[in-house]
């Protein structure tokens, strides 16, 4: 078993159970509407944009992929109409340490249809403009069908991939058939050419959205992922020799997950000993586990 994996599960994987939370008080926000004309809002990241040090959002649109500049919120359109049907999801991290994000999408959401890449998904890069209030160019990748979620990802041992976790597996009906091809892309030094790609996890159907959890801080921190599906909770990494490690946790019986997000209770940096999940698909339940003795 890998280094990584072993301090994992010693670390995390004692036996959970369903935590409730005490009251705390009530907090306080203050709202302000940035956009009052989104048609959908899919997916949203964090991220610097223009490298002025400050935190811009970026947001997935039913027909654009736009920024909003921090400071007045302005408006900046990315790309408009990529493909014919809608946009889903996207990505935004500092690969290179310029501290300026560079930015993956994900589009032509169709979860009807499992089987034609032409009908359903699409994963681009999209290249950066010298001035990023312009339009980007956005580079084609090979992708499954129905896309659904996103992220930069800095596994150990190895430079930061994208991650793409479609819904189903092809050809699925009703999350039944082949498990669902989770990938990992590798971009080359000229982002225009071939990228690698490395199947990471197809144990689960009917996958809706995945965490990704860093491990360590500064120059050594390094990533893996929780992944939330019709059979629960799965965790997924990529030590030294390529293979891929994988684990089920969590699991849910039929009930199923539709989110997933892992934490800690001590220390920045320290071994993550919590998660909370929405349950059923798409359901009304925060469940939350915490590992015994944390």
């Amino acid at each position: 078993m890998p280094r990584w994996f072993a301090l994992f599960t010693t670390g995390l994987l004692f036996v959970f159970h369903s935590f409730c939370f005490g009251a705390s008080p009530e907090p306080k926000f203050r709202s302000q509407t940035l956009d009052a004309k989104l048609e959908i809002g899919y997916g949203l990241a964090i991220g610097d944009v223009d490298g002025d040090k400050k935190p811009d959002i970026l947001l997935a649109d039913k027909r654009q992929f736009v920024w909003y500049e921090n400071g007045d919120w302005t408006r900046h359109v990315m790309v408009d109409g990529l493909t014919e049907r809608d946009n889903v999801c996207l990505a935004a991290r500092d690969l290179d340490g310029d501290g300026k994000v560079e930015v993956a999408v994900g589009a032509q959401w169709n979860p009807g249809e499992t089987t034609d890449v032409g009908k359903s998904g699409s994963v681009h890069y999209l290249l950066r403009p010298e001035n990023p209030r312009d339009r980007w160019t956005p580079i084609r990748l090979p992708h499954e069908p129905t896309v659904h979620r996103m992220h930069w990802v800095k596994p150990l041992y190895r430079g930061v991939q994208l991650v793409v976790l479609p819904l189903h597996g092809r050809g699925n009906r009703n999350g039944e058939g082949v498990g669902v091809r989770v990938l990992a892309y590798e971009m080359p030094e000229d982002p225009t050419q071939e990228w690698k790609t490395t199947l990471l996890d197809d144990n689960m159907h009917l996958t809706h959205n995945f965490d990704v959890i860093t491990h360590g801080s500064g120059r050594n921190a390094w990533d893996s992922l929780a992944v939330a599906g019709k059979e629960g909770v799965r965790l997924v990494g990529v030590p030294k020799d390529d293979a891929p490690q994988t684990l089920a946790i969590g699991l849910t019986g039929t009930r199923g997950a539709g989110e997933v997000r892992f934490g800690r209770l001590g220390a920045a940096g320290a071994w993550p000993t919590m998660y909370v999940t929405i349950e059923p698909m798409h359901g009304n339940e925060v469940v939350a586990c915490i590992a015994q003795g944390s």
